[in-house]
């Protein structure tokens, strides 16, 4: 097992990405939170975010430097009222100071 995730809130593990450290960062489903785990397993940081419902985060931008994360739109569940306009959206975190890895594409 390489981290254990606190899901007293509800969420769940869903999208993860690295970065360029190696570090781990993973959307926490129905927890609104964005967490970043580094190689050992500990939660390095988190960010929570105005939904709830984050699904997978993602780097891009010219320089790698911006992470990007998509929300969930179905099902509208009601105990998610305040993800309104939000879902399914994208939504873009800055200024983190790290930086993702190019993606790796298919050659054949």
């Amino acid at each position: 097992m390489f981290a254990t995730v606190n899901r007293s809130d509800g969420g769940a593990v869903d999208g993860m990405t690295v970065d360029s450290e190696g570090i781990v960062w993973q959307a926490h489903v129905y927890g609104g939170k964005l967490n970043r785990f580094d190689p050992e397993g500990r939660l390095e940081r988190q960010i929570e975010m105005p939904v709830k419902k984050v699904t997978c985060p993602t780097f891009g931008g010219p320089d790698l430097d911006r992470l990007y994360v998509t929300t969930m739109a179905r099902p509208p569940l009601p105990r998610f009222p305040e993800d309104g306009p939000l879902r399914g959206a994208l939504l873009v975190v800055d200024d983190l100071g790290i930086r993702g890895v190019a993606a790796h594409r298919f050659a054949g």
